[in-house]
């Protein structure tokens, strides 16, 4: 399933840099526009669903599945909040708010519980399950083409992980007795990211949108941390749409959103105590994203 979503991410980049190539056999003017920034806002509500999420934390742990096992397999709330300046009518700037927290309830059902970290939550005991992913991203890119019916742009962005994911159920002490465990990961810190966008327009008004971002951190560095871990994220919409008063604009956007993570770090993880002992961690997540828009 990555590896599907990290091509469908891919193919949308290509395509978007031969935009350029085609746009360059037209003799069409480009656009001018005498305000030297424009300002807009966008937000998105949907629903959105798990495609495939696993998550093991710990050699030694147990990698759960939220999609067969932790509820995931229904549609939850989404949404997305952006604000966006055109300066000078080729430099792109957005700063996005993406709010995402998939909250179920489940039982544990595997003899002999399941190891999350050091904890083992018992069989048939309730489990629930926040695992909360919201994020901030800053982008800049640069307008290569600026036609009134296309439009491409290609640039970076930095994005700041706000991850806590958590663990809430039952184990058994040395009496046997079922007590209230906690398992909880926490982490903070920054990604970059490659953005490139989009656009093509009608006379009518009618558009077509396509964005790719996203960014694969096979070794220490490139994560911008000292540890090792791979990393790896994507974030790719298709929009279509019309205008519907003034400069306002409506659409439709289908989007698949993703990351995760692989290797040993020592983020801290708490349960009973707080420790931050290096733990193996395996996390993928992959989802798809049905919403509505309004640009304004």
């Amino acid at each position: 399933m990555k590896r599907t979503l990290m091509a469908l991410f891919v193919v949308t980049l290509v395509m978007s840099v031969a935009a350029p190539a085609a746009a360059q056999e037209q003799d069409e003017p480009e656009v001018q526009d005498e305000r030297t920034i424009q300002i807009s806002g966008t937000a998105e509500l949907g629903a959105v669903r798990s495609l495939a999420h696993t998550i093991q934390i710990g050699e030694d742990g147990y990698r759960f599945d939220y999609v067969q096992e932790g509820g995931q397999e229904l549609f939850l709330p989404f949404s997305r909040f952006e604000v966006d300046a055109l300066v000078s009518e080729r430099h792109e700037v957005a700063l996005l708010y993406q709010p995402l927290t998939l909250t179920t309830r489940t039982r544990v059902d595997r003899d002999g519980g399941i190891l999350i970290d050091d904890i083992t939550f018992a069989d048939d005991t309730p489990l629930d399950l926040q695992y909360g992913f919201d994020f901030y991203r800053g982008t800049y890119r640069y307008r290569i083409v600026n036609r009134d019916d296309l439009q491409f742009s290609l640039g970076g962005a930095l994005q700041i992980r706000n991850a806590s994911i958590i663990f809430d159920g039952f184990r058994e002490d040395e009496q046997g007795r079922l007590v209230e465990a906690r398992a909880i990961t926490q982490d903070l810190g920054p990604v970059p990211v490659i953005s490139t966008s989009f656009r093509r327009s009608w006379a009518n008004g009618f558009f077509l949108e396509a964005s790719a971002d996203g960014f694969y951190a096979p070794v220490r560095y490139l994560n911008v941390r000292d540890v090792d871990v791979i990393g790896w994220l994507y974030d790719v919409a298709l929009r279509a749409g019309t205008p519907f008063y003034n400069d306002s604009e409506f659409y439709l956007s289908l989007r698949f959103l993703g990351g995760g993570a692989d290797g040993t770090s020592g983020e801290r993880t708490r349960w009973t105590q707080s420790r931050a002992d290096p733990r193996y961690t395996w996390n993928n997540l992959n989802l798809a994203a049905l919403t509505v828009g309004v640009r304004l």
